[in-house]
């Protein structure tokens, strides 16, 4: 049976119509979640421009340091070359030097007496040959006036002009050495020092068993 004319269809015609058909959308639920965008890699170059300057920040660390001690160490050669070292001295209170003739008196704690120069000479020989170029020999003589007085060899030192302080040196006093023993009342003795040192004027010193300096004497040119 024919519909009739200019009605509508309330079926699925060619162009669909109705809520069955309207296009679909995603619900609130059903939105995919946004996925974070990568974060994009830095370039290499501002990497390596980064590593450059911490090595130049680091050279330049290495350069200042080594700038330092250069420095330091220069200023300890200039002071050490300005500033020499003064002489060895005597340390020891001298004791009054006799400027008149060849004798002097001297008390000890064990007794007094009296130290002589009677000659002295300066050689290039001995036992062994002086590092200075020359020996000085001082012939003494002691006396004990009172009490007891020891001897020994290494009892006398002598100083130069400068204050520089000698030592004996045995191996220079030859034959007639000074030995060593203890006067008594009345008693001397004589014998030969020797010094291992360059010709000049000259400081004979005379201790006593303590390393005390008891007596002194001007030994000439």
């Amino acid at each position: 049976m024919d519909e009739p004319s200019g009605s509508e269809s309330t079926g699925m015609g060619p162009t669909p119509s109705g809520p069955s058909f309207v296009p679909w959308a995603p619900g609130p639920r059903d939105t995919p979640p946004i996925k974070p965008s990568p974060t994009p890699a830095r370039p290499a170059r501002s990497v390596a421009q980064r590593i450059s300057r911490r090595a130049n920040f680091i050279s330049a660390g290495v350069i200042l340091l080594v700038a330092i001690v250069v420095a330091a160490a220069s200023f300890v050669a200039h002071f050490s070359d300005t500033h020499v070292g003064a002489p060895m001295r005597s340390k020891q209170l001298l004791p009054q030097i006799s400027a008149q003739g060849d004798r002097i008196e001297f008390s000890t704690t064990e007794g007094s007496g009296q130290l002589i120069l009677l000659r002295h000479t300066w050689v290039a020989y001995g036992q062994v040959p002086p590092t200075s170029g020359s020996y000085l020999r001082v012939e003494v003589e002691l006396i004990c006036d009172s009490g007891s007085v020891d001897y020994d060899p290494y009892n006398f030192q002598v100083f130069d002009q400068t204050g520089q302080l000698f030592e004996t040196a045995v191996e220079g006093a030859g034959d007639a050495m000074l030995q060593t023993g203890t006067l008594h009342a009345g008693e001397r003795v004589r014998g030969t020092v020797a010094f291992d040192m360059p010709r000049s004027e000259a400081t004979l010193l005379m201790s006593d068993d303590s390393n005390q300096t008891v007596t002194a004497l001007k030994v000439p040119d």
